[in-house]
């Protein structure tokens, strides 16, 4: 089973260019990459939008999915909107309340896909969570927009970091199995790597931060695209770099 996993979009307004950069080229030319990993599905990992949840940019975005021969399957960043988000990518069925979550085997591999929109997540979230690990009790594969673990990266871990770390990793660590989570949100590419689980922090489809400095200084405009292969033998991913559109 081969996932291709594409967050931080950020897309704006029509014509808008933040930073200078033609975030919905770079979008259209990831998507026009994925023929080069013949993903079985999509996985987008939030920030959809550039700075707030916009009809318009969901519209656009659901624009450029419906020709793709794969199952999309997207999630929520703390830029978005996940109620409006749910009403324009048909997902209404994995509304509950304001958030999106979700789960199901992909090819016999339990997935979890969690909404961190709010940097957090509800008591009613973080039930389900517990309650479907519990259920599930081996290995398993999470997409999460944020990091649940501080990862080296100055600006992002002092000012925007996961706010239940402590909480969810407790549940992680709880498994007998091995746990892979897949997220972006710090604009890096990383793999941290903590007892049983793997976290690989995916590069934006926007811009590539520093990884040392508190404040925010660009690194690269190159995107990336993130393969994560599901087998019998475990799991592997692999990151590609493409041109930017700066």
């Amino acid at each position: 089973m081969r996932i291709a996993f594409l967050t931080d979009l950020h897309i704006g307004a029509e014509g808008e260019k933040p930073l200078g950069v033609d975030v919905r080229q770079n979008f259209r030319d990831a998507l026009a990459f994925l023929p080069e990993i013949k993903p079985d599905c999509v996985v987008l990992g939030g920030d959809l939008c550039y700075e707030r949840g916009d009809r318009e940019a969901y519209r656009w975005i659901k624009q450029q999915l419906d020709p793709l021969p794969y199952s999309v399957y997207p999630i929520a960043g703390n830029h978005d909107d996940p109620v409006m988000m749910a009403d324009e990518l048909d997902l209404t069925h994995a509304l509950k309340g304001n958030e999106i979550y979700y789960a199901f085997p992909l090819s016999g591999y339990p997935v979890v896909f969690m909404d961190t929109a709010k940097g957090y997540c509800s008591p009613e979230q973080m039930t389900w969570l517990r309650e479907h690990l519990q259920a599930i009790g081996k290995n398993m594969l999470l997409f999460m927009h944020h990091p649940p673990v501080l990862a080296g990266v100055g600006h992002m871990d002092t000012n925007y970091p996961f706010r239940q770390s402590d909480d969810i990793l407790s549940m992680f660590k709880a498994l007998s199995g091995r746990v892979t989570i897949a997220c972006g949100h710090y604009h890096v590419e990383k793999a941290v790597l903590q007892d049983n689980l793997s976290v690989l922090i995916t590069p934006s489809l926007f811009f590539q931060m520093k990884h040392d400095p508190v404040e925010m200084i660009i690194d690269h405009y190159r995107i990336g695209v993130r393969e994560i292969n599901l087998s019998p033998e475990g799991v592997t991913s692999t990151v590609y770099y493409l041109d930017g559109n700066k």
